[in-house]
């Protein structure tokens, strides 16, 4: 081979790997973090500016304990000599920290010295010798409200914090003084109604009613931190539900729905955890019309070989199914004191919210909308009361048994 058909193989493997690649996208250099600045305005909301060199994807979430705001650029840099203008800030934020996580993001901490939380978020395109903007407008809030964000952000894929850490302890007991964490799942939401009863009762409502009653009791015991996926009629899919259980690194996460049957005398409570076989036709059906996909999230493996990684897997999947079963049958017991259950309410079935690895999870059905005497009930006050307070005895029992 000539020295020119070298250079032509070679020029032809590197055209055809370029366009592979997608052009521009395969010499595209890391966005960079060039600076910070942060003022309070007179109606004591906040604006977070941070100067860019192009706009990036980004993603914003809330870790409680103090509470602090995360603000995540996706494959971006910042220099060691950052500008950070924060002098002028007295309230809201006590103190601001940047560093990188998962080898390429950079993350922006804000230790909250005051309830804020972010407004709205926006990239200003460059003008007036400005740069890439990416703008965060906060404005005060309620402890509850804090307690109730919900993370958002345009990045495609969010790596989860000690996710591999997660897995590998996941058998082991919280032995420090911190609250245990709790996710409360208000069923569907948004353009997606769930059941429909006999009267035009809309799901979605219902397990969000529930939701809030089942925070406000856990919450006036003292003794959790409870957060919501959703606290008002909005859209979510099932892996986002996932995704804020794991931002929160729950303890435990409890999923509500009401059912519907063919069957109109159909009637009683029932528990689901998780099992890759239904425990009978109605809960096949049930797990197939509830989920739009079957993978399992929340497990960030990428540094282990594949035989450490399903070891792992398996083992926190034992783990977590032991012990979302043993509060299953904790929340049967109570529920039984207090309302109509089906026959064998402690069933299985593949909810894709019930398959994180590392978080026991149970999806309660609490009724049935096709039954007339039941969507009565359901859609009454003091019944979901009643069902919150037996569920709030069964966490009380379930985390007293860790503890033991």
């Amino acid at each position: 081979m000539t020295g020119i058909q070298k250079l032509f193989c070679f020029f032809s493997f590197f055209l055809c790997f370029f366009i592979k690649t997608g052009g521009n996208d395969a010499f595209a250099a890391r966005a960079e973090l060039k600076q910070i600045r942060m003022a309070v305005h007179a109606d004591r909301s906040v604006r977070f500016v941070a100067d860019l060199n192009q706009e990036v994807p980004y993603y914003i979430s809330i870790l409680p304990n103090p509470n602090r705001i995360l603000i995540d650029f996706e494959d971006t840099s910042y220099p060691a000599d950052l500008k950070k203008q924060t002098a002028g800030v007295k309230k809201g934020v006590k103190d601001l920290r940047i560093g990188t996580i998962h080898k390429t993001n950079t993350r922006v901490v804000l230790e909250l010295s005051e309830n804020i939380l972010p407004k709205k978020a926006f990239y200003l395109a460059p003008q007036s010798g400005f740069s890439w903007r990416f703008v965060i407008d906060f404005k005060p809030v309620t402890e509850s409200q804090i307690a109730s964000f919900q993370p958002f952000g345009t990045m495609k894929s969010v790596s989860l914090k000690n996710s591999s850490a997660a897995v590998k302890n996941a058998g082991k007991k919280n032995t420090s003084n911190k609250k245990p964490i709790i996710v409360i799942d208000a069923g569907h939401g948004g353009k997606d109604p769930g059941a429909i009863g006999i009267s035009g009762q809309y799901e979605k409502h219902l397990t969000l009613a529930m939701a809030k009653e089942v925070r406000r009791q856990l919450l006036e015991t003292g003794r959790y931190q409870v957060f919501m996926t959703r606290d008002k009629d909005i859209s979510l899919t099932l892996p986002q539900r996932i995704q804020i259980a794991h931002r929160h690194e729950a303890d435990l996460f409890a999923s509500f729905h009401a059912d519907s049957a063919s069957n109109k005398k159909a009637r009683g409570l029932s528990v689901y955890t998780i099992s890759e076989k239904a425990s009978d036709r109605e809960a096949a059906a049930l797990a197939e019309r509830e989920n739009k996909a079957d993978i399992i999230l929340g497990i960030d493996l990428s540094n282990e070989t594949k035989e450490v990684s399903n070891i792992l897997i398996d083992l926190a999947k034992r783990d977590t199914m032991d012990k979302s079963s043993t509060f299953a049958s904790l929340l049967v017991g109570q529920m039984r004191k207090k309302v109509a259950l089906v026959p064998d309410a402690h069933r299985f079935a593949g909810f894709f919210v019930l398959k994180s690895p590392s978080i026991p999870s149970v999806l309660v059905e609490m009724g049935y909308l096709s039954n007339r005497q039941e969507e009565k009930l359901l859609k009454q006050a003091s019944y979901r009361k009643k069902l919150a307070t037996a569920f709030v005895k069964a966490v009380d029992a379930y985390f007293d048994q860790l503890n033991e």
